[in-house]
């Protein structure tokens, strides 16, 4: 198994505290049954979707935390995303240096670091961010936690629920979405084996901005209650949607 990057695993994750089980908004309390002749689930689907297929890429930088068995700890990073499964994740030294460098384009990855071993890089599969950076992501699944614009499942949820101030959940066998009362992607769960991702997860955006005129939550936050690891991503300044140069995502051609 490739070494771990513990730098990198703060860029793309996004929560703080490895003592809980879960996020306070999948508890079980507050929450009643939706009746079925209610509209809104169906128009918070549609508006995902169409978010899923219009927003299609990122730049930004941020501010990333973490905490779990291995410690503590934050780093500054750049980051640039593209659908379907590209990514760019720099890690920014006390000095403003590179201290780490992660480039895919979703078929090979690359990785520098500044201390040694300096260069690694090989073909995608999809245990290639575990091994790399302990997330147990595919670059496509984490491409979409950052865009906060997960797909929409494709059949009806098996339970729809409210809670006093207008937030919808809606669960399905394979996972689990939470909308707030303004109609906002609020948090998910994915269980293991289910898209891209390798064991249970918990994600939750919040702190909503309208850069370029369009929402996007300036907070990212992920969790892993098996392992006890949370990791928390504030971005700094985002552009959504930008054009980007496909040599971004390979090492070595071309750079920023």
């Amino acid at each position: 198994m490739r070494r771990r990057v513990a730098a990198f695993a703060c860029c793309v994750g996004f929560a703080l505290s490895g003592c809980r089980t879960a996020p306070d908004v999948f508890s079980a309390a507050g929450w009643a049954p939706l009746a079925a002749t209610d509209p809104r689930p169906r128009v918070r689907l549609a508006s995902l979707s169409e978010l899923a297929e219009t927003r299609h890429a990122l730049r930004a930088t941020a501010r990333a935390s973490s905490e779990g068995p291995e410690g503590a700890g934050f780093k500054n990073q750049l980051l640039l995303v593209e659908r379907p499964a590209s990514l760019r994740v720099e890690v920014i030294g006390l000095f403003q240096q590179r201290v780490l460098v992660l480039a895919t384009d979703g078929a090979r990855y690359e990785l520098y670091r500044a201390k040694g071993p300096v260069t690694e890089e090989g073909a995608v599969h999809a245990g290639v961010l575990e091994e790399v950076a302990g997330l147990p992501l595919t670059p496509e699944a984490a491409v979409r936690l950052l865009l906060a614009a997960p797909l929409a499942p494709d059949g009806p949820a098996v339970a729809v629920e409210q809670d006093a101030l207008g937030a919808l959940r809606l669960s399905w066998p394979d996972q689990t979405l939470e909308f707030d009362g303004e109609g906002r992607l609020a948090a998910l769960a994915f269980h293991p084996g289910e898209h891209g991702v390798g064991a249970v997860l918990y994600a939750r955006w919040s702190d909503w901005r309208a850069p370029d005129s369009a929402a996007f939550p300036y907070r990212l936050e992920l969790e892993l209650p098996e392992a006890k690891t949370r990791w928390k991503l504030e971005y700094r300044q985002v552009e959504l949607d930008p054009a980007l140069d496909p040599a971004l995502f390979r090492l070595g051609l071309g750079t920023r």
